[in-house]
Protein backbone atom coordinates (compact mmCIF):
# COMPACT_ATOMS: atom_id res chain seq x y z
CA UNK A 1 0.00 0.00 0.00
CA UNK A 2 2.04 3.30 -0.99
CA UNK A 3 0.46 7.01 -0.26
CA UNK A 4 0.09 9.85 -2.20
CA UNK A 5 1.05 13.24 -2.33
CA UNK A 6 -2.23 14.28 -1.79
CA UNK A 7 -2.04 16.62 1.59
CA UNK A 8 -2.96 20.35 0.60
CA UNK A 9 -4.14 21.30 3.96
CA UNK A 10 -2.04 22.64 7.14
CA UNK A 11 -4.41 22.01 10.69
CA UNK A 12 -4.13 23.44 13.80
CA UNK A 13 -5.70 23.03 17.13
CA UNK A 14 -4.41 25.39 19.79
CA UNK A 15 -0.82 26.04 20.40
CA UNK A 16 -0.10 22.32 19.05
CA UNK A 17 2.25 21.65 16.04
CA UNK A 18 0.42 21.89 12.73
CA UNK A 19 -0.72 18.91 10.49
CA UNK A 20 -0.92 17.98 6.79
CA UNK A 21 -3.75 16.59 5.92
CA UNK A 22 -5.51 15.41 2.53
CA UNK A 23 -9.28 16.79 1.71
CA UNK A 24 -11.23 13.90 3.39
CA UNK A 25 -9.02 13.94 6.27
CA UNK A 26 -9.56 18.15 6.90
CA UNK A 27 -12.91 17.47 6.19
CA UNK A 28 -13.07 14.90 8.87
CA UNK A 29 -11.03 17.03 11.34
CA UNK A 30 -13.13 20.18 10.76
CA UNK A 31 -16.35 18.31 11.09
CA UNK A 32 -15.11 16.82 14.82
CA UNK A 33 -13.83 20.28 15.79
CA UNK A 34 -16.80 22.33 15.21
CA UNK A 35 -18.85 19.24 16.77
CA UNK A 36 -16.86 19.42 20.16
CA UNK A 37 -16.90 23.51 20.08
CA UNK A 38 -12.53 23.35 19.28
CA UNK A 39 -10.63 26.24 18.19
CA UNK A 40 -9.08 25.18 15.06
CA UNK A 41 -7.16 26.54 12.16
CA UNK A 42 -6.98 25.64 8.27
CA UNK A 43 -5.20 26.59 5.69
CA UNK A 44 -5.36 25.70 2.28
CA UNK A 45 -2.23 25.17 0.04
CA UNK A 46 -1.71 27.57 -2.78
CA UNK A 47 -2.01 26.04 -6.31
CA UNK A 48 1.77 26.93 -6.61
CA UNK A 49 2.86 24.60 -3.87
CA UNK A 50 3.06 21.34 -4.16
CA UNK A 51 1.44 18.56 -2.27
CA UNK A 52 2.36 17.19 0.41
CA UNK A 53 2.26 13.32 2.24
CA UNK A 54 -1.03 13.21 4.37
CA UNK A 55 -0.24 12.72 7.98
CA UNK A 56 -3.19 10.66 8.87
CA UNK A 57 -2.81 8.68 5.54
CA UNK A 58 0.75 7.58 6.83
CA UNK A 59 -0.79 6.79 10.00
CA UNK A 60 -2.98 4.28 8.59
CA UNK A 61 0.08 2.52 6.76
CA UNK A 62 1.95 2.47 9.57
CA UNK A 63 -0.98 0.62 11.27
CA UNK A 64 -1.68 -1.96 8.60
CA UNK A 65 2.23 -2.55 8.01
CA UNK A 66 2.23 -3.13 12.02
CA UNK A 67 -0.82 -5.24 11.98
CA UNK A 68 0.99 -7.22 9.20
CA UNK A 69 4.10 -7.66 11.25
CA UNK A 70 2.41 -8.70 14.47
CA UNK A 71 0.45 -11.46 12.34
CA UNK A 72 3.63 -12.90 10.98
CA UNK A 73 5.39 -12.90 14.24
CA UNK A 74 2.43 -14.34 16.01
CA UNK A 75 2.97 -18.08 17.62
CA UNK A 76 1.51 -20.83 15.91
CA UNK A 77 0.37 -24.29 17.78
CA UNK A 78 1.59 -27.19 15.47
CA UNK A 79 -1.01 -30.41 16.77
CA UNK A 80 0.63 -33.68 15.45
CA UNK A 81 -0.71 -34.67 12.17
CA UNK A 82 -0.44 -30.92 11.05
CA UNK A 83 3.26 -31.33 9.13
CA UNK A 84 1.66 -33.46 6.75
Amino acid sequence: MTVEKTGRFLTTVGEHAPVVMCERHAQVFEMAMMANDIAHTIYEFDDETPSQYCQACDLQVAKAYAEKVEAANKPKIIMPGDLN
